[in-house]
């Protein structure tokens, strides 16, 4: 297990059962996911949980991420077919594209996630703007997984041959290829800076801040480890164990190092943190795992301030 070291400050972390699988939180604490019923949810300590309504004809859902003014994007599913959805004021939008899922948004509204184009297959990397659809590039289909306030995008394209490789696109360069030709590598999320988290088939995690400079994530025991979020901080969470039963939660910044995050909450909570799913700007984290050995929803994480 890893641990803090003598070196690294004593951070610590109150723990709270939230009743939501959670996948993002905005720094003003709001939470999406899905409840464990399949229903896509918002929810926040202040507001509670509120359920989103449902695309007609599409029985299931996930919130999958939510910007300052309370935008939602997710997507339903049923019977093989899947919708991507943005909720806001009440309103539930269906946007265009078919077999198609909403990810990530930004601040401007900009929606990324993937999406058939007029029907066609494969489901390729798409970007939705005004409730507008666009092919992001690539051959052979994709995924865009995250959007920062710059409109900087990221996620994966895959070739030829079946390979997926990690991608960052912007408006007037369009598609940077970021893992190494002729490998495996996806990139997982993007913050404001244009600071990418990748993940690669054989050389695991790190943090691409430009063409000179990529810092690895190193893990103790050399363990897999599976990045899912980063802040503005550049700090990263996500999930590490020899497989998914024994998965731990951890936070990794350049500063401190990697931790596991069953370490910085208090010893006899009956908390197992499994997976760290997203962190805000103020530090906190939700994810997922279980509570005096029975699966919960998930967790949200808050820093103890001295």
């Amino acid at each position: 297990m890893a641990g803090q070291t003598a070196s690294q400050p004593r951070l610590r972390y109150q723990v709270f059962e939230i009743p939501v699988k959670p996948w993002h939180l905005s720094d003003s604490g709001e939470v999406t996911g899905k409840t464990k019923k399949n229903q896509a949810a918002i929810w926040s300590r202040r507001r509670g949980l509120r359920l989103l309504p449902m695309l007609k004809g599409l029985s299931e859902g996930e919130a999958r991420g939510s910007n300052a003014s309370g935008y939602v994007v997710g997507f339903a599913t049923s019977s093989g077919q899947v919708a991507a959805f943005g909720y806001k004021n009440g309103q539930l939008i269906r946007f265009p594209g078919k077999n198609s899922k909403a990810l990530a948004v930004n601040d401007a509204g900009d929606v990324v996630g993937e999406s058939e184009i007029e029907g066609k297959a494969p489901v390729v990397a798409a970007l939705w703007n005004n409730r507008q659809v666009t092919r992001l590039g690539g051959c052979c289909g994709g995924v865009a997984r995250g959007i920062n306030n710059h409109g900087q995008i990221v996620g994966d394209l895959y070739d030829q041959a079946g390979r997926y490789r990690a991608f960052l696109w912007d408006g007037v360069r369009g598609i940077e290829f970021l893992g190494p030709a002729g490998g495996y590598s996806s990139a997982i999320a993007i913050n404001d800076a244009g600071h990418v988290l990748l993940q690669e088939l054989e050389r695991g995690m790190s943090v691409y801040r430009s063409p000179e400079t990529t810092i690895h994530i190193e893990i103790p025991g050399r363990e897999p480890g599976d990045g899912r979020a980063i802040n503005n901080a550049d700090e990263v969470v996500g999930a590490f164990g020899p497989y998914f039963d024994a998965d731990h939660a951890f936070l990794w910044s350049e500063k401190d190092g990697f931790r596991d995050l069953n370490d910085l909450i208090p010893a006899n909570s009956g908390w197992k943190l499994q997976v760290a799913t997203g962190i805000n700007d103020r530090g906190e984290i939700v994810g997922f795992g279980t509570h005096s050995g029975e699966d919960v929803p998930g967790f949200l994480l808050i820093p103890e301030r001295k």
